[in-house]
């Protein structure tokens, strides 16, 4: 049951990450937004942070592309190219994801002293 509510967590956030990218111009709030999502459910679900990141970082190229190809429309003119540079968005989300999973995990692996 934990699985499945992890995928609806992790889906609903993806979903949140592409509106909030189609809907602003601005990339530092978006990755901010990624960066505090992914390591959220990091430290709620450790179970996958790998799934986690690359689920919450997609949405960003996802976005780009559909914007490139006039599939969606943004408050930015479309790249010229393929948008190559948003796959950067995968620093923040893999990073957040493996930060939350690492902080939840710390309080199992402590060895006592003595």
């Amino acid at each position: 049951m934990k699985s499945y509510i992890q995928w609806v967590c992790v889906l609903a956030g993806a979903g949140f990450i592409g509106w909030s990218h189609d809907h602003t111009d601005e990339i530092p709030v978006v990755l901010g937004f990624v960066l505090l999502l992914s390591a959220g459910l990091g430290l709620v679900f450790p179970r996958w942070p790998w799934m986690t990141g690359l689920l919450i970082g997609a949405p960003v190229f996802l976005v780009e592309t559909l914007v490139h190809f006039g599939v969606i429309g943004a408050p930015y003119p479309p790249s010229k190219g393929l948008p190559w540079a948003a796959l950067v968005a995968f620093i923040p989300s893999m990073g957040g994801a493996f930060f939350g999973s690492a902080m939840r995990h710390l309080n199992k692996h402590v060895n006592p002293v003595g």
